[in-house]
Formats: structure tokens, sequence, C-alpha cells
């Protein structure tokens, strides 16, 4: 789950992003979870989000576009990176797997929770670069998908 603080049209928002498959993302905006229908998903390593993805103040499902850039091209640009500091409690895939958006890569203990770190993009895992156990920091690079 990823965590954003939005600023839209000068009203604060609290965004968590809980799921992400390839047709809808689930978020929590201020407290109250919608789901967006995602037309086309190429890379989610950056959320490119406009003001018209989120709709605050609607009252039922949040229906939207999301703006996207192309899939990563590189190692660099392939990298999953912690969101914050913890320790690998599993990793949930292998070297050569394939990867759809969304699915379950490791698991991330911090402070005493377990964050689950899915897929921003579909691809193959080139390179997991943790072992289960390991302490990482925040923007450390985990696993790099092209």
């Amino acid at each position: 789950m990823r965590m954003y603080n939005l600023s839209i049209n000068g009203n604060d928002y609290e965004v968590m992003i809980k799921q992400i498959t390839e047709e809808t993302v689930t978020v929590d905006v201020n407290g109250v979870e919608h789901i967006v229908t995602v037309n086309k998903i190429l890379n989610m390593a950056v959320p490119h989000l406009s003001e018209k993805a989120f709709q605050p103040e609607t009252a039922g499902p949040l229906i939207s576009k999301v703006a996207t850039t192309a899939p990563p091209r590189n190692d660099t640009e392939g990298c999953i990176c912690s969101p914050l500091p913890g320790h690998i409690l599993e990793l949930a895939v292998a070297e050569g797997d394939k990867v759809l958006v969304g699915q379950k890569l490791l698991v991330l203990e911090a402070m005493k929770l377990e964050n689950i770190i899915t897929a921003e993009w579909a691809g193959v895992v080139k390179k997991i670069l943790v072992s289960e156990g390991d302490a990482v920091n925040h923007d450390q690079k985990l696993i790099i998908i092209v």
C-alpha cells in the first residue's frame, strides 16, 4: 500500500492506494474507499495523477482515467523500491518469474506491521536484490522488473 498526501484545488486529501489490478485501483480517500476504473496501465512505478483522477466530493464509486508513462526500459527505471525501512519477511517471486500489475512480490515488516509490496507494472523479474531476513532502508532497491 502506498500513501499520498494530495492537494487538489487547495483541498488536502490523504490517499492510500490499497490494491491495483489490471482493471481497477482501490483507493482510500480521507477514509472513504473508492474504486477507480483504469483504461490502460503502462507503468505504475510513480503514479501520475491528474486533478481529475480523484473526485473526493462524489458520494458514489469513483471512475476515472489514470495518466501513465511508458514501461521501464532499463534496470534503474524497473526498480521496485522500499516504501519505508523494515525487514523482508517473505519473497513471493523468483528471478525469471512473469508478474502482473498488483501481484504480490514480497512482504516487508515495518513497525510490527506486514506490508505487501506488489508489482507496479507487468513484466519479468530480472533481479532480486534482497533476501528474506534482510533489513532495508527507505527507497532501497528491492526487485528489478523489466
